[in-house]
């Protein structure tokens, strides 16, 4: 994540890659968009006419790694990283 405006929620991050051979490619994708929250996501999806909208979230193992399982959320503390679906059901 190169920036983040809380404002307006616009986010700008580079992918870079190390290869083995010990090089680097730094910025090979620039991604510039707006990071839609989750409730914004949920509220523009029922506007959009789906019945019911749930956000699945994977859990944590013993070590503090994902482990792989997503489960309805109605809520979950903020980490580190994260990674949701946020479901439509017409």
């Amino acid at each position: 994540q190169a920036t983040f405006n809380v404002v307006d929620h616009r986010i700008l991050c580079h992918i870079h890659f190390r290869f083995r051979d010990g090089s680097r490619l730094r910025r090979a994708y620039t991604y510039d968009w707006r990071f839609w929250s989750l409730p914004e996501l949920k509220e523009v999806m029922l506007e959009a006419g789906f019945r019911k909208v749930e956000t699945h979230l994977h859990g944590w193992d013993k070590t503090g790694g994902s482990d792989g399982v997503f489960r309805v959320r109605t809520r979950s503390d903020n980490a580190e990283s994260w990674l949701a679906y946020v479901v439509g059901i017409r």
